[in-house]
């Protein structure tokens, strides 16, 4: 093929998803497979939810609401802010994408922290921006190094809290001392895919912060807790001028009516997500220890999975991860993400969180370590 497409693409990757549950299990003649790769929440969207659906399915034929006009008002509500701060995504994947259309060009510098969330490199480079990726430091992000990174032409920064891959959290006093020290021309981006995970007692909403740093955005979403992963709807707080210039580059209908309907129907079960919260806190305290019995390290998380270390096993731990495929367990290798020597585990439910920890025994789990 002779097309000549864009030089900046032979620096960029395509994004990988794990395989999918119908092909390992043809693949290695398996009953059964629990997929513990993406960071999905075990369970569906809330029956209620459901049901709407359903109702929805006859109108298909018609576009969605190019506005989100009524997800818009019943979101805002519950955030306690004007519409207008709100901007909608197919994920929000897609709202960084943008970010990156409206903040980024040619020499315009990027500053996020790897490894982290893959999507803030990719949008950096199909921009052609410079880009400063700031070592975590003990898996944390190094907010005094992040700070040091900003320079006159930063124009964005990303910080993922608590991070992906590695599940940790620096807490709002480190948040609010970079948002202090950045220009207020450059825009300040807390990814907060993971937030209504976090136990912290240190832990703060942080959208009052809007009032005071007009250059903060906010990214969350519905795939997580929501159990909407399907759906792809996730959404941008910030400031008005920031929300219409994003919503100037998106394109139309970019949110999907399920999409829509699931989403506002879920926001009518706020209990039900506090319950969801309360349970992964609790497979994930019990995981982590369990794991610490045997000798196995863990990264401390506030999100809904765990690092795992798995160097010193009874086998390479680069074989780890496809070990426990071949038994029905899908994990993410830490060496696709930056994290040599870890997979990271979500936290499934009881039964799954159980066989994973056994499997993981039977592979690897030598007398020495227990």
């Amino acid at each position: 093929m002779t097309t000549r497409f864009n030089t900046f693409l032979d620096r960029l990757t395509a994004y990988k998803a794990g395989p999918p549950l119908s092909s390992v299990a043809e693949r290695y003649g398996l009953d059964r497979v629990i997929l513990l790769g993406a960071n999905e929440c075990p369970h569906g969207p809330f029956p209620e939810v459901v049901a709407e659906l359903q109702a929805a399915l006859g109108e298909l034929n018609r576009y969605p609401s190019g506005d989100c006009e009524e997800l818009r008002p019943a979101l805002a509500a519950r955030l306690g802010i004007t519409d207008d701060r709100l901007v909608f995504g197919n994920g929000s994947c897609e709202i960084l994408m943008l970010l990156g259309e409206a903040l980024l060009g040619p020499g315009e510098h990027m500053v996020f922290a790897e490894p982290s969330f893959v999507v803030y490199r990719s949008i950096a480079l199909a921009r052609q921006a410079d880009v400063t990726a700031v070592p975590l430091r003990g898996f944390a992000h190094d907010i005094g190094a992040m700070k040091a990174a900003l320079r006159p032409d930063t124009r964005l920064v990303v910080v993922c809290e608590p991070n992906n891959p590695t599940g940790t959290y620096v807490g709002p006093a480190a948040l609010r001392d970079l948002l202090e020290t950045a220009s207020p021309d450059t825009i300040v981006v807390l990814d907060e895919a993971y937030t209504e995970y976090v136990t912290r007692p240190d832990h703060l909403d942080t959208i009052p912060w809007l009032h005071e740093f007009e250059n903060l955005v906010i990214l969350r979403t519905f795939s997580k807790i929501y159990g909407l992963a399907g759906m792809r709807v996730g959404y941008g707080i910030c400031h008005p001028r920031v929300a219409e210039a994003l919503d100037k580059l998106r394109q139309p209908y970019n949110v999907n009516t399920l999409a829509q309907v699931a989403a506002r129907a879920s926001l009518r079960y706020p209990e039900r997500v506090r319950g969801r919260r309360d349970e992964v806190a609790r497979e994930r305290a019990r995981v982590v220890a369990e794991l610490e019995s045997l000798g196995v390290p863990t990264v401390p998380s506030e999100a809904n999975f765990v690092m795992v270390g798995v160097e010193g096993l009874s086998i390479p731990g680069r074989e780890v991860p496809q070990a426990l495929v071949e038994r029905g367990i899908v994990t993410r290798s830490g060496w696709g993400v930056g994290c040599p020597g870890w997979i990271r585990a979500t936290i499934g439910t009881a039964e799954e969180n159980g066989l994973f920890l056994e499997t993981l025994r039977e592979i690897g789990i030598t007398e020495d370590r227990i």
